[in-house]
């Protein structure tokens, strides 16, 4: 009898431990789906890219090019860049992809300078290359792309392998046009503080990284270091250069602004932010203290400023900037904060980001490649910058910086005078004094509605052609 009974009870245990086990088995598949149908849901901007249609994404990048399409092995993606990549440290890169992906590599090589021409001819002739780059010259560089769908190209710009904010920026009407990795050695990021230590140190003055140390590194502070630069160093010039963009974004200003929820560019010449940064910028020339520059100044690798504020491509070995400079005089830095107890200092960000060519005879090879040189997996990361100093320097811009401070003043400037730089507008400005401040905005202002326009006519067409 009692047999029977334990018998009866170990059946009666099975039956419920094989229920419990039923029921937990429903939930996991029940959460499942509710996880699909949340992802199925997602109706933000950029919703006709071709998500969940059957694009190549993948959770493992080290099996990613396991599953490279037979028909893509054995075919050329043509890559249009002004830099000899073979020779530089991405040739590692290069070799890495064409024995991964069974393609070949061709580097195209356009002038910088003259680039979005030279592609739009080679589209013109029938030569389009596969890959190309946005290097601060949209809008006018939407006239050389291709929108990137799924259907056609394989790349599903939704897998979190790609930078979102860059896909965002870049999404106009209902498709994406261009993208960079979320991990990329190619992330221009944004501006910072360049000094030369050897001489600070020599003259007593003490550098922006111990300022730092005194949790003083900031504008007023910046401020008497340029004055003891000034007095101390003996340069024939202003021993500061200042980027004007730059500190515009330091500040949170900027000239002209990208608007991603309407798809257009808007003056932000006259906000307060961008007059208390060309305040400051206007009475630091006006002292001697510091001379206005559209971009990096090499006279800080001759030894001839001891002070610079622009962007962060001097962090990385040739052919990045001052590369001629010996590494153990040069000093790197944030920005400094805007005000003394602000929380962080201000981080920004610039233009890089990469697409596909309209008429690319490889569109889907050249959505692999990429994926490959967007990863700096595929890179000896040590070899890319200058010490380990400028590493470091590099991953917390990276990881910092603010989409929002993106500066896209050249390209739009470039739409109406092509030879033009991101200072064009405001010559007139940086020429005069603070005193005239007031006078050369409202110019700088009526100049930059109508290029403002210009450049926003260009998104008007392609929307209307989408």
């Amino acid at each position: 009898m009692q047999k029977a009974i334990l018998a009866k009870y170990i059946l009666c245990k099975g039956a419920f431990t094989m229920i419990k086990k039923i029921i937990t088995l429903l939930l996991c598949v029940a959460m499942l789906l509710s996880v699909a149908c949340l992802a199925g849901c997602d109706d933000e901007k950029g919703g006709n890219n071709g998500a969940n249609n059957g694009g190549t994404s993948a959770t493992n990048e080290d099996d990613f090019f396991l599953d490279v399409p037979s028909e893509l092995r054995g075919t050329t993606v043509q890559f249009a860049t002004w830099i000899d990549h073979s020779a530089t440290d991405t040739a590692i890169c290069l070799q890495g992809f064409e024995e991964d992906t069974g393609m070949d590599i061709e580097l195209v090589q356009v002038n910088e300078s003259d680039y979005i021409q030279k592609v739009t001819a080679l589209i013109a002739a029938d030569q389009s290359p596969d890959a190309v780059v946005e290097n601060g010259d949209f809008p006018k560089t939407l006239n050389i792309l291709m929108p990137l769908e799924v259907e056609t190209t394989g790349l599903d710009v939704k897998d979190p392998f790609w930078n979102q904010g860059i896909v965002e920026r870049f999404t106009i009407g209902d498709y994406s046009y261009l993208v960079n990795g979320a991990n990329s050695s190619w992330d221009i990021v944004g501006a910072m503080t360049y000094y030369n230590k050897t001489i600070l140190e020599e003259n007593g003055i003490t550098s922006p990284a111990e300022l730092m140390e005194q949790n003083n590194w900031n504008v007023d502070s910046m401020w008497t270091l340029m004055e003891q630069i000034k007095g101390a160093c003996g340069f024939s010039r202003p021993g500061t250069s200042i980027t004007f963009e730059d500190w515009l974004a330091a500040y949170g200003g900027a000239q002209i602004r990208w608007d991603t929820k309407t798809d257009k560019f808007v003056s932000s010449i006259k906000e307060e932010n961008t007059k208390k940064a060309i305040d400051y910028m206007m009475r630091a020339q006006d002292a001697g203290l510091a001379k206005i520059i559209p971009n990096h100044d090499d006279d800080i690798a001759k030894g001839n400023i001891a002070l610079q504020i622009c962007g962060a491509y001097g962090l990385r070995k040739s052919p990045g900037w001052f590369y001629t400079m010996d590494i153990d005089d040069l000093g790197f830095a944030p920005l400094p904060k805007i005000n003394k107890d602000d929380a962080d200092y201000p981080y920004t960000a610039h233009i890089r980001a990469y697409g596909l060519c309209k008429g690319s005879k490889n569109p889907k090879g050249g959505a692999f490649f990429l994926r490959y040189f967007l990863n700096e997996d595929h890179y000896d990361i040590n070899q890319i910058f200058k010490n380990e100093e400028a590493k470091k320097m590099y991953m917390e811009l990276r990881q910092k910086q603010d989409p929002e401070r993106i500066s896209v003043t050249i390209g739009v400037v470039n739409v109406t005078d092509p030879s033009g730089s991101s200072v064009s507008m405001v010559k007139d400005l940086i020429n005069g004094t603070s005193a005239q401040v007031s006078v050369n905005l409202e110019k700088a202002y009526n100049t930059c509605v109508a290029y403002v326009e210009a450049a926003n006519k260009i998104v008007e067409d392609v929307v209307a052609e989408q």
